[in-house]
């Protein structure tokens, strides 16, 4: 199913189109197209931060032909209150950056002081809190994404620790890793729980030690002649 978008500011603010029965989404273009795959019978919820939520039930001429969708912008009245006051685009990557949300209370996990969050932590905390429609994201896979990035982060970060730690000499000197393969041996360790715990005590030989066997796994699993 496919067709075109009419609303006020389509071209800024990107449309959550769902098929609700078949639990999955997309997202309209800059120029208010759309695609969704869709059966006779199926649902289909349009919906964005300005606009009305729409949800038409698809018949067999909106599979035949283009189907055009109007879509009203949303207005609350309440007086003094303020109803968007980040201009959000629906984006979730360029609008983090506007949500306040850079804190979190952790006292109850014993935390003395509130604890200031990543982006990427951010960009969870809001997906996950209703602040960015939490539904639309875990259809879209959103939320899957983002762990996903931080876990890359993680890996990332842990990698450099590794290489702050040891020199690249110790690694191609003293473990026998070729030069071209000292980064691909820091991520190896990096995702290694042990490897890390390890480097989290601060002693240097139990880390030489530890390198130590990483590098004969290593070489093992490259089949890197010494």
């Amino acid at each position: 199913m496919e067709g075109q978008i009419f609303a006020d500011s389509v071209e800024t603010y990107q449309v959550n189109i769902i098929n609700i029965n078949q639990e999955i989404g997309s997202i309209s273009n800059q120029e208010g197209k759309y695609k969704i795959r869709a059966n006779i019978g199926d649902s289909i919820l349009f919906t964005s931060l300005q606009h009305k939520t729409y949800t038409l039930r698809v018949e067999g001429r909106n599979l035949k032909a283009k189907t055009s969708i109007f879509l009203e912008l949303e207005i609350n009245e309440l007086p003094e209150v303020t109803i968007n006051q980040y201009q959000l685009s629906g984006d979730l990557s360029s609008d983090i950056d506007q949500v306040k949300v850079n804190f979190v209370d952790q006292r109850q996990f014993g935390f003395g002081v509130p604890r200031q969050l990543e982006k990427i932590d951010r960009e969870i905390y809001s997906a996950s809190t209703g602040m960015l429609t939490p539904l639309i994201y875990a259809i879209t896979g959103e939320a899957k994404m983002l762990r996903k990035r931080k876990a890359n982060a993680i890996i990332q970060s842990n990698k450099n620790r590794v290489l702050r730690n040891v020199s690249a000499d110790f690694i191609t000197k003293d473990l026998n890793i070729p030069r071209i393969y000292v980064d691909d041996f820091a991520y190896f360790c990096a995702e290694d729980e042990q490897t890390m715990t390890t480097l989290e005590k601060n002693d240097p030989l139990a880390l030489i030690d530890e390198l130590k066997l990483k590098s004969i796994a290593y070489l093992k699993l490259k089949e890197i002649t010494k």
